[in-house]
């Protein structure tokens, strides 16, 4: 892996990625691609309370998200035993993917703000691999109104697909 950014932005194929799950097993970005959207979120550090609330609500939503024919992925950057913790305590229905390095984050262009606060962000990538929403955040305070912001875009992403 190397530690070059890669600019993702809308429009642009997003940059692929292979790491280890909760589930012990190794998750690609192109492992989706041709079968589902897939929202992926960068939580920014196990003690943020705004990502915590995003990730609880994307649990809940998560039939609906399944149903609109999208993957979740959410990236942390910590080992897999910290990351186990932090999704068994909240009880995700889905895998937490380990950045322990940070690389993606830094793929991503998430590096820290004034190497104190982690960035994070959202976005959605396409079933051809492309960006389709990107939001890029250091104070992610508005995550709950973003879950629904995300399914609502990804429901629509399924109607632009049909036609």
């Amino acid at each position: 892996m190397t530690n070059d950014s890669i600019e993702a932005k809308i429009g642009s194929l997003a940059p692929d990625f292979k790491l280890l799950a909760t589930n012990g097993q190794e998750v690609s970005l192109t492992d989706f691609r041709g079968k589902k959207n897939v929202i992926v979120f960068f939580i920014r550090e196990t003690s943020c309370p705004q990502c915590r609330t995003h990730v609880t609500q994307l649990g809940r939503m998560y039939g609906q998200f399944l149903e609109a024919g999208a993957e979740i992925v959410v990236i942390l950057g910590e080992d897999v035993n910290k990351a186990k913790e932090y999704a068994e305590g909240i009880h995700l229905p889905f895998p937490i993917l380990c950045d322990p390095d940070r690389e993606i984050y830094h793929l991503y262009e998430l590096e820290k703000y004034f190497l104190l606060f982690q960035r994070t962000a959202s976005l959605i990538v396409d079933k051809d691999g492309l960006v389709r929403y990107l939001k890029r955040t250091t104070v992610p305070n508005v995550w709950l109104q973003e879950s629904r912001e995300l399914y609502g875009f990804v429901d629509s992403l399924n109607e632009e697909q049909k036609n």
